[in-house]
């Protein structure tokens, strides 16, 4: 048997890639699927997650932690993404992290767009179907908007996919802690299972269909900074995947009092906010 050609890889990459984004879109649509019959599958796996709550304040502690602080999160995947850049000099490969990376923050924004379109469900610790204890009793969150999918796990799936790519021996580290971070927002009342599903194939199907070759070029535009302006585009990458390793909560700190006024004019009831 002959080596492989370039075309014959090349068909190879593609085929892969059109079936990766189809498992990611059916698992999302069997997601969606599970939101709409949250008795099926959500409100029973949360209940018996939400009753281990108030029996160790030290594990409750710790899961609040782990959902509330990004350097378990974000903060420890965006520097995995570094390391990995740091690591491989080809500039092909730097591209390809570039564009993935920006992909993922991309599944960001089209999850926070989908929970305010799409008709599912409200955040758990919201439910009234539910009665959800909040371990605890701290205050709960302040955006009420439906929950599907996760957002913080469209983001932070899509660096782990992002580090598979680029580093498969990282993967087992970056998804295994992913999965146990992000399921702390199950645990604290802030999504569904089926939010954190959908956020990971959501994430998986965006990063897969950002291999396209349109979306590279565009990454090899911004390469060219690295070259001509290594300072400028240094500075810049820093800073944006500082802001994306947290979510942009800095930034989008002085609006949250006009979303928690808008939230508070949604049907679902919630208890009073404390200060």
């Amino acid at each position: 048997m002959g080596i492989p050609t370039d075309a014959y890889k090349s068909r190879l990459i593609s085929s892969s890639i059109r079936r990766n984004l189809l498992i990611s879109g059916v698992v999302f649509l069997g997601a969606f699927a599970l939101a709409l019959f949250p008795e099926a599958f959500d409100r029973p796996l949360t209940r018996l997650i939400n009753s281990v709550a108030f029996r160790s304040s030290l594990f409750d502690r710790f899961v609040a932690a782990a959902d509330t602080y990004y350097t378990f999160s974000g903060v420890a995947l965006m520097a995995m993404i570094w390391f990995c850049w740091f690591d491989n000099r080809d500039p092909d490969s730097r591209v390809r992290i570039l564009v993935r990376t920006l992909a993922a923050l991309g599944a960001g924004v089209i999850s926070r767009f989908l929970q305010y379109t799409l008709p599912t469900h409200p955040r758990p610790y919201y439910d009234p179907a539910l009665d959800f204890h909040r371990p605890l009793s701290l205050d709960p969150p302040s955006n009420t908007w439906d929950s599907f999918p996760s957002d913080h796990v469209a983001v932070f799936a899509g660096l782990a996919v992002v580090l598979y790519l680029a580093r498969p021996w990282f993967t087992f580290y970056a998804i295994a802690w992913t999965i146990v971070v992000e399921s702390c927002r199950i645990y604290m009342g802030g999504h569904y299972p089926s939010d954190v599903i959908a956020g990971a194939a959501l994430a998986a199907f965006v990063i897969w269909g950002a291999q396209a070759s349109w979306l590279i070029s565009k990454g090899d535009i911004l390469m060219r900074w690295e070259k001509t302006s290594p300072a400028l585009f240094y500075m810049i990458a820093f800073f944006l995947s500082y802001q994306i390793a947290t979510l942009f909560g800095d930034i989008r700190g002085p609006f949250r009092s006009s979303v928690h006024i808008s939230a508070a004019q949604m049907a679902v009831p919630r208890p009073p906010f404390r200060i």
